[in-house]
């Protein structure tokens, strides 16, 4: 992992909270095709810098995020989610695009701008799509908190895939969704942010943070998570 201190990149333009906000009323008509169910949004402080980290199941994730939160939320999101037809589409609706290969410096100094300047960012700290039960974080969260003093909100997804299903199916149309908002949790950071020691411990904080949250959500709302995903690597081989 790279240092914080070398993330920094000014040239990266910032999306604006208009074009979010665009992004958040698209997400909500599209989010119709199911029943979303929203618990806790009031736990979202209403001004100053907020981090959304949820976990991650599933393609539909970042338009539940979207559509559930109080307030307009640049997301975040996989590269391959940008591909056409869809790729400027996000962009207008202020989505930022993150490799998820490495920490993306270009992304990182973009979520940096939109937190020091009030406004509220949604991510996956698992990275790409999985289990959803939260076994391992990357740091990133926590350099972001560390360096702007944002809130991080628990958010767990949960029905955005079907047991068995592959990283892109899709639920039955309109059977539930929930998204479930949890108490706010302030960085704690001990020592210095710069060292990659020191964001793994606060991350896996947040980790446990996160684990337990989804784990409580699942108990109120009676939605299970969908497994890990199939192996698809046999196709794979027998294709070529």
């Amino acid at each position: 992992m790279t240092a914080p201190s070398a993330w920094a990149d000014n040239s990266t333009a910032v999306p604006s909270t208009a074009s979010a906000a665009t992004g958040r009323n698209l997400a909500v008509l599209a989010a119709r095709a199911w029943r979303l169910r929203v618990s806790g949004s009031q736990l979202v402080p209403s001004d100053g810098p907020v981090i959304l980290a949820a976990n991650h199941t599933a393609f539909l994730d970042v338009l539940m995020l979207l559509a559930a939160s109080p307030r307009p939320v640049h997301v975040l999101a996989e590269s391959e989610l940008f591909a056409p037809p869809f790729g400027a589409a996000l962009r207008g609706a202020g989505q930022i695009m993150v490799d998820g290969d490495g920490p993306d410096r270009a992304a990182l100094q973009t979520a940096t701008a939109v937190l020091e300047d009030g406004g509220v960012i949604g991510l996956f700290p698992e990275g790409p799509r999985g289990d959803g039960e939260v076994r391992h974080v990357h740091h990133e969260v926590a350099y972001l908190a560390a360096r702007t003093g944002a809130a991080i909100i628990p958010v767990a997804i949960l029905g955005t895939r079907r047991a068995g299903g592959g990283k892109d199916s899709l639920p039955r149309l309109r059977t539930p969704v929930d998204v479930v908002f949890g108490e706010p949790v302030l960085p704690r950071i001990e020592g210095d942010a710069r060292r990659r020691a020191v964001l793994a411990r606060s991350g896996e904080r947040l980790r446990q943070v996160l684990a337990d949250h989804v784990r409580t959500a699942h108990e109120r709302t009676g939605q299970t998570l969908p497994g890990p995903l199939p192996d698809t690597s046999h196709q794979h081989r027998s294709n070529t």
